[in-house]
């Protein structure tokens, strides 16, 4: 009966080793699944925030474009060559080197091209002083001063 006890305690020690080392195998398979998961879990956690970075990297650049054009577009705006134009445009003045054709009626043509007496030819004739104030100043502030009659130099 002794000997049947050591043999039964012989092949549960057996077993039981065998046990020790599947549990300690599914121990290690868990461990490494988990492992994984956490390369994986931190993987995917970088990608996402390096297509945020590039998104908002593209969508930075988009908007430095705009500015670059906004800037470019105020810079022209803000120019004198800009402004002559706008007050040549609204006043339709022109400069001395262009010929401008009016289109009006006969009444109009025979009203400016009858003559004039003495009197009214000197008051039509602008003042040398003008031409020379003039003369030296900038294309805005002649256009000022011929709209406005202020000297601005």
């Amino acid at each position: 009966m002794i000997i049947l006890y050591i043999n039964i305690l012989f092949k549960f020690y057996k077993y039981t080793k065998n046990m020790k080392k599947q549990y300690i195998f599914l121990m290690m398979i868990s461990i490494i699944l988990y492992i994984l998961y956490l390369i994986l879990s931190k993987t995917y956690y970088e990608y996402k925030i390096n297509t945020h970075i590039e998104a908002i990297t593209s969508i930075n650049n988009i908007i430095k474009n705009k500015i670059s054009q906004a800037e470019e577009i105020i810079e022209y705006k803000s120019s004198k060559a800009y402004k002559n134009k706008v007050l040549k445009e609204q006043q339709s003045f022109k400069n001395k080197w262009e010929t401008v054709i009016y289109l009006t009626s006969q009444s109009k043509y025979d009203k400016f091209t009858q003559k004039k007496e003495d009197n009214q030819i000197l008051k039509d004739i602008p003042s040398v002083q003008n031409e020379n104030i003039t003369e030296n100043m900038q294309i805005y502030n002649k256009w000022l001063y011929l709209i406005f009659k202020k000297d601005t130099y």
